[in-house]
């Protein structure tokens, strides 16, 4: 009787969010053996029966050239065929750098392509050239009376989440939901050079095209709609299920990843509004939060990723409309928020166990990364607490 072959290693430059969890899970499944590269203890995926075993890095945020030092030593002493990024900061990093990397499948585009594809301030005009529309969006600069173009509640946002430092560090910078103008304009001091993008608020339902693309050219994609979202006036998915296609909006996908020649895993968001249009409102080219739901409606993201990488044909096909998603953390805050407003009817049946429905951690074949969650519960509702108070 001949043996199975021998799992095929890889190694992901990993971080604390589930999302990674949900990539080395698909992977193991595939038939591969997934390691994790990681900067600090107890992560997800780190306790997880899937990951064949850690090593230590410095996180990229802090020394993004010891990082990248620590994480090609990796790949060579465990021989790994494929080395992957999750987040923004792996990409930054690692861009350029494929000589660090030899005789092994190089998961990064070129550093031209990470620029373009992480850059917020390009979105309106890639979107305009896709036939995409985006919510009306202008750059503004500390102290500009455009400030308020758009009035009040709006969106304020970095040119880039991420920005290298000259030290090799790296500064992050978040997207906020603004009421007044003092609030935004605080937003936009705090921003680099004091410069950002003002957008209008749509409110709307969250809805999203992901997959996976390779130079430029979409391989599959998935469609779905975030049910809940945490935090509630402009956060990421809580609870969503899959949706069928919508013909319109994956050519506008597909146009956007030509133009950004695009190879690997991504997330285009769109906000749908009260009249049934659709706002290009992001573009994740990595790893995302709601990966989980695509594996498990019939669409291996991570392992179609590093088949192609490897030069393998990826087991493509279509996807299961109706299966559901649940992010443990993100909706017991949700929901709280929802009943202490008084929403008892949606909470309710946001309670009601739905078939066909995968969770972000828990997994009775792998029940360890809950362990992560547990420690961190008690924060995050009072965390949600807060926010009711707030008025979030």
């Amino acid at each position: 009787m001949i043996p199975p072959p021998e799992p095929t290693p890889v190694l992901f430059a990993g971080n604390a969010e589930y999302a990674v969890l949900a990539a080395v899970r698909a992977l193991r499944a595939a038939g591969y053996a997934p390691w994790v590269a990681i900067n600090q203890p107890g992560t997800f995926a780190g306790r997880s029966r899937a990951t064949v075993g850690t090593v230590s890095v410095p996180d990229p945020a802090d020394d993004s050239e010891g990082f990248v030092c620590e994480f090609a030593a990796a790949a060579r002493r465990l021989s790994v065929t494929a080395v992957l990024p999750v987040e923004e900061t792996h990409l930054l990093a690692l861009a350029g750098r494929e000589a660090d990397f030899p005789g092994i499948a190089f998961g990064v585009p070129s550093r031209e392509n990470v620029d373009q594809a992480t850059n917020k301030g390009l979105l309106p005009e890639f979107a305009t050239a896709a036939k995409l529309q985006t919510p009306p969006t202008t750059v503004v600069r500390s102290g500009s009376e455009t400030v308020g173009t758009y009035g009040f509640p709006a969106i304020v946002k970095p040119l880039r989440t991420w920005i290298p430092r000259p030290d090799g560090t790296m500064s992050h910078h978040h997207v906020r939901y603004v009421t007044t103008e003092q609030a935004a304009e605080e937003a936009i001091e705090d921003l680099p050079g004091g410069e950002g993008l003002v957008q209008q608020y749509i409110p709307g339902t969250l809805v999203s095209v992901s997959g996976v693309s390779w130079e430029g050219e979409l391989v599959c994609t998935l469609h779905h709609i975030s049910e809940r979202i945490w935090p509630v006036t402009s956060g990421i998915t809580a609870y969503a299920k899959t949706i069928p296609p919508n013909a319109e909006l994956e050519q506008g996908v597909g146009h956007l990843l030509r133009m950004t020649h695009w190879s690997g895993p991504f997330e285009v968001e769109f906000i749908r509004s009260l009249s049934g249009e659709h706002y290009l409102i992001d573009f994740n080219p990595r790893i995302y939060g709601s990966l989980a739901l695509a594996v498990a409606a019939g669409l291996n993201l991570p392992a179609i990723w590093v088949d192609l990488l490897l030069g393998r044909r990826p087991s493509v096909g279509g996807y299961r409309v109706g299966m559901r998603f649940r992010q443990e953390e993100h909706e017991v805050r949700a929901l709280s928020w929802m009943l202490l407003n008084g929403e008892f009817r949606n909470v309710l049946q946001g309670l009601i166990p739905q078939r066909g429905t995968t969770h972000a951690i828990f997994s009775l074949r792998d029940p360890m990364p809950v362990l992560t969650s547990v420690k961190k519960l008690p924060t995050k509702m009072a965390q949600a607490l807060g926010a009711q108070k707030i008025g979030v």
